[in-house]
């Protein structure tokens, strides 16, 4: 179930982007690798990892491919309450400009692909 949501939320993030919604895709490129990797701790041990938010920290236990770890580390910066602090998603959408949210899909497209073949190995 984690890995097709993962799936949707993808999905979303590319509509958001279309729309202009900077932050808000890449919120949810956050949110997609959350699932995906959770879904492969579910999978491999039956229960849900502890998370802090770090998802590097969650890739590690999961042990993502060496090159998906600075995605992780680039999408862990987009975790709401660090990346927006007191501001509103449209005021953080600024602070997008110029991110290359393109790229920023495809590479989290590629972790979920990467979850979803195992989970459902």
């Amino acid at each position: 179930g984690m890995v097709a949501e993962a799936a949707q939320d993808l999905a979303s993030a590319g509509l958001a982007h279309a729309a202009g919604n900077l932050y808000n895709c890449a919120d949810l490129c956050n949110q997609v690798a959350e699932k995906a990797l959770q879904a492969m701790h579910v999978a491999r041990y039956d229960r849900r990892a502890p998370y802090d938010h770090n998802l590097r920290t969650l890739g590690e236990a999961v042990n993502v491919p060496a090159e998906m770890l600075p995605t992780l580390d680039m999408l862990t910066a987009y975790y709401p309450e660090t990346f927006l602090g007191d501001r509103l998603p449209e005021d953080a959408d600024l602070d997008m400009v110029g991110v290359d949210l393109d790229n920023l899909i495809k590479q989290t497209r590629a972790i979920v692909q990467w979850a979803r073949k195992l989970v459902l190995a």
